[in-house]
């Protein structure tokens, strides 16, 4: 008996010899590819993982003994390739273009603390 329901979508995929199921999504060489290019559900996961890293950071990021110099370095070589990884591959919404500037600069406003505009 028929649902009403549209299964074709979900029915396997045979080519030659092979059969391919059919998903929603899955990862592939560290990236997330969902059946409509929706790139939230990666840039959600690659600010977890930013997050995290910076977090196992934390320490080193507020100690007074280390320099702002090292600091950035850190962020640079530990932290922003976390968040960028596959970057240049994505089509970002401007909410999630967005979101990746926040986190980028609450990681740097941390090491260089608030800038005061004495200009204006």
């Amino acid at each position: 008996m028929h649902s009403g329901k549209d299964t074709t979508l979900h029915q396997d995929l045979a080519i030659g010899n092979y059969m391919f199921k059919r998903v929603d999504n899955f990862k592939c060489l560290g990236t997330m590819v969902n059946k409509m290019n929706n790139r939230s559900v990666e840039v959600n996961g690659r600010l977890t993982m930013a997050s995290r890293a910076y977090y196992g950071l934390q320490n080193h990021m507020k100690s007074r003994i280390i320099s702002r110099n090292i600091k950035t370095l850190l962020y640079k070589t530990l932290i922003r390739p976390v968040l960028t990884y596959e970057v240049e591959t994505w089509v970002l919404s401007k909410q999630d273009e967005h979101r990746l500037t926040i986190f980028q600069r609450k990681i740097l406003r941390r090491i260089y603390g608030r800038v005061i505009d004495g200009g204006r």
